[in-house]
């Protein structure tokens, strides 16, 4: 949507350059999935270096939120930062530097050592794997993935990833809930698509969204009683524009799925009034597109 949203503002100019940056935007999903995991290598960090000042402290006069060394033992956090192939990994990325945004890691800390999960956590006397990846998810679910500042910093890093925060937050939810004592390597590499035929349908979509542009646009200029195709919202006109590139050149997707998706999108990227509009114009374009035999779906019935 991105995609065909930049090519059209730009009068299909560059279209090349724009085709990059989706690929590029794409390819950052993994980026942010590990500039997450480093951010809660550099919090252990900071957890076991409060934990060896406490100890070593001769006064004695420290917090009871520093003096447990739990945190510091963290299993699983532990195994990460001993694991070299994932810190070379991390460290071959050039926008990953906590020594310049390391406010960051000392607002996250400080968030989690103040919470009733770091209370609790502390206070178990019981010591295992899997309390220490339950208290892993919980401060990564609760406050990581809530903290409204954490979210500017990842936006004002990469514009693509606030659109790609809550798929990388299920990865990296799945990555914890998937873990075991020494398997954790395997775990950080994952493939952008399931399968070849994903990455074709990405490729096949883009093209033939901006292929057929023109085209779609006569039969949505059709259903737009009293309007112009220029006063339509640009995006309203993009997402629609994708939505009948899908049902007619993707005859393996029923046409439920595809309006559900696009009116989700919407959703997201529209106005409030947009998916109502933009339901009623796909559904009127698919009746035609029917009649027409446009659509013809592989064993499916229409609205499967």
């Amino acid at each position: 949507m991105q995609y065909l949203y930049a090519a059209e503002i730009s009068d299909f100019e560059d279209t090349k350059e724009h085709y990059k940056n989706l690929s590029k935007s794409i390819h950052s999903i993994h980026d942010l999935f590990l500039l997450n995991i480093s951010l809660m290598i550099e919090i252990f960090k900071k957890a076991t270096t409060k934990y060896k000042i406490s100890h070593d402290s001769i006064t004695g006069n420290i917090s009871k939120l520093y003096k447990s060394e739990k945190f510091s033992q963290n299993q699983f956090l532990k195994q990460v930062f001993l694991t070299s192939k994932i810190l070379d990994l991390i460290s071959s990325k050039s926008f990953i530097d906590w020594g310049i945004d390391y406010k960051y890691v000392n607002l996250i800390y400080d968030n989690i050592i103040q919470s009733d999960i770091y209370s609790t956590y502390i206070n178990n006397e019981k010591k295992s794997f899997e309390i220490d990846i339950e208290f892993v998810q919980d401060f990564f679910t609760e406050i990581i993935i809530k903290d409204e500042k954490f979210q500017s910093f990842i936006e004002e890093k990469n514009i693509y990833w606030m659109d790609d925060y809550p798929l990388v937050n299920t990865l990296i939810l799945k990555l914890l809930k998937n873990s075991k004592k020494n398997n954790l390597q395997k775990l950080f590499y994952f493939k952008l698509f399931a399968n070849n035929s994903d990455k074709k349908y990405s490729e096949e979509l883009a093209n033939l969204s901006l292929k057929n542009f023109k085209a779609n646009n006569k039969i949505i200029k059709k259903y737009i009683k009293n309007w112009d195709l220029d006063r339509l919202a640009k995006i309203d006109l993009v997402i629609i524009n994708l939505a009948v590139t899908e049902l007619i050149n993707f005859k393996e997707i029923p046409v439920k799925v595809t309006l559900n998706e696009y009116i989700e999108i919407s959703k997201d990227y529209s106005t409030k009034k947009s998916a109502f509009f933009i339901n009623g114009i796909l559904d009127k374009i698919v009746k035609d597109l029917v009649s027409n035999n446009s659509i013809i779906k592989q064993g499916r019935g229409l609205r499967e």
